[in-house]
């Protein structure tokens, strides 16, 4: 299986020049399972989005997954009156073989300065980003089934190693404990941000038994002279198998 991660900066519609552009690289990466971050609610119809924003416009959305693989039920709500809601999305992958299901999470987690854009963060970069981090973590936790394979992924705002830009030490070392706790691998812990001078804010992380020993492959895709997206993409192969073409679809997560 194939899976990727971007931030495709505020939101595009397809039926833009730009959101195009971007659907037509996206199609050549023969992704599997897309986490996409600063997306349209309409991106696709196959897409499961985030909450809507408290500070944005209903079609801009935090998180989406995207995927035309068959989605079996999720178990558990989140709450709305907590303010990291807005900023996950989780569904449940069904597929062949010795694995039954899988679990994917898609985050975004708060940059310096978040609050003026994310209404509900306690005061200080820190603790807007403990806060929401900590909300998806015990959402994730919640929901998993005992033994069950996951994928979390996304835009977290942080990188994991240094040089650390716009970002804490004291936040990578909480992350890095998150990715632990729940038994992940981070196949982007030494992946390069999208300027080359530093490492990425934006992460692919898994189960430890899906991992091939390979890391995440960066992507920087160009158009009319720039780039696509302010952020990197980032796409991984991982060790699970695709269900077959035809099983029946089975219901979505949180719309």
């Amino acid at each position: 299986m194939r899976i990727g991660t971007w931030n495709l900066k505020l939101c595009p519609d397809r039926s833009s020049a730009r959101g195009q552009a971007i659907a037509s690289w996206m199609k050549s990466r023969a992704a599997d399972v897309w986490l996409l971050t600063e997306v349209h609610r309409d991106w696709e119809s196959d897409l499961v989005v985030s909450p809507s924003r408290a500070g944005g416009p209903e079609h801009k959305r935090w998180a989406g997954i995207a995927t035309s693989l068959p989605l079996g039920a999720l178990r558990t709500a989140g709450d709305p009156a907590n303010a990291g809601e807005e900023g996950l999305t989780l569904v449940r992958l069904r597929l062949d073989g010795p694995t039954p299901s899988v679990l994917v999470a898609c985050s975004v987690l708060p940059w310096r300065g978040a609050g003026e854009y994310w209404p509900g963060l306690p005061a200080g970069q820190l603790a807007e980003f403990r806060h929401v981090l900590d909300h998806h973590v015990s959402r994730i936790a919640a929901e998993r089934l005992p033994g069950e394979p996951l994928i979390w992924g996304g835009d977290f705002n942080q990188q994991l190693t240094p040089p650390f830009w716009s970002t804490t030490k004291a936040g990578a070392g909480a992350l890095g404990e998150a990715f632990a706790a729940l038994g992940l691998v981070a196949l982007t812990e030494r992946a390069e941000h999208l300027n080359g001078t530093s490492s990425a804010i934006d992460h692919l992380a898994v189960s430890a038994d899906l991992v091939t020993g390979d890391l995440a492959e960066v992507h920087r895709p160009e158009w009319e002279g720039g780039q696509l997206s302010d952020h990197a993409a980032y796409t991984a192969d991982i060790r699970l198998v695709v269900p077959a073409a035809g099983m029946p679809f089975a219901g979505v997560g949180t719309a």
